[in-house]
Parts: structure tokens; C-alpha cells; sequence
């Protein structure tokens, strides 16, 4: 992708991210009911009660969603391997100017 591609794509998500945003809203709560309606383990939680302040449930599991994957770069250091490094011992030269 070229950088002036990247710029209009930048403009363009500036310009409906209010659009996208409710989009993304709506499809992660209703994959969230279709999880715990198919899901059995979840069979106790009422939905039913929720489902009267949608903009308002909306907005929570959207925030909440966000948090969990918000993390910053630092929090998967603790899943990298370690680098070893090993003292090398070489001949020194002469340095020539």
C-alpha cells in the first residue's frame, strides 16, 4: 500500500468512524448473545432484562472489549523467549586511521 493510499484510507476512516464505530458495536454484542444463547454453560444468564437498555448494554461491551485488548506491546514480553548472549573473545587489531 503506498503512502498516499494510507493517507486517503486515514482521511476516510476519520470521516465515518462514527458509522463504523456503532457497526463494530452491534456485531460484537450480537455475537456475544449468539455466544451465550448457543453456548450451554451460560444458559442461566437473562438476557431478556438487558436487552431493554441496548444503547447503553452496547456501550459497556464494547468497553469492556476494548480493555481486554488494549494491552500495550510490553505485556507479551513476559511470553518471548530470552536471547542469550555469549562474551566472544577475539584478536584485537589495530585500529587505522
Amino acid at each position: 500500500m503506498t503512502q498516499a493510499e494510507q493517507h486517503k484510507l486515514k482521511k476516510l476512516i476519520t470521516k465515518y468512524n462514527p458509522i463504523l464505530k456503532e457497526s463494530i458495536q452491534n456485531a460484537l454484542t450480537e455475537d456475544l448473545y449468539n455466544l451465550i444463547i448457543v453456548n450451554g454453560d451460560d444458559k442461566d444468564f437473562e438476557l431478556k432484562d438487558l436487552l431493554k437498555e441496548k444503547e447503553e448494554l452496547k456501550a459497556f461491551i464494547m468497553k469492556e472489549f476494548i480493555q481486554l485488548n488494549n494491552q500495550p506491546i510490553t505485556s507479551e514480553l513476559k511470553d518471548m523467549d530470552e536471547i542469550s548472549f555469549r562474551k566472544t573473545k577475539g584478536k584485537q587489531g589495530r585500529l587505522k586511521i
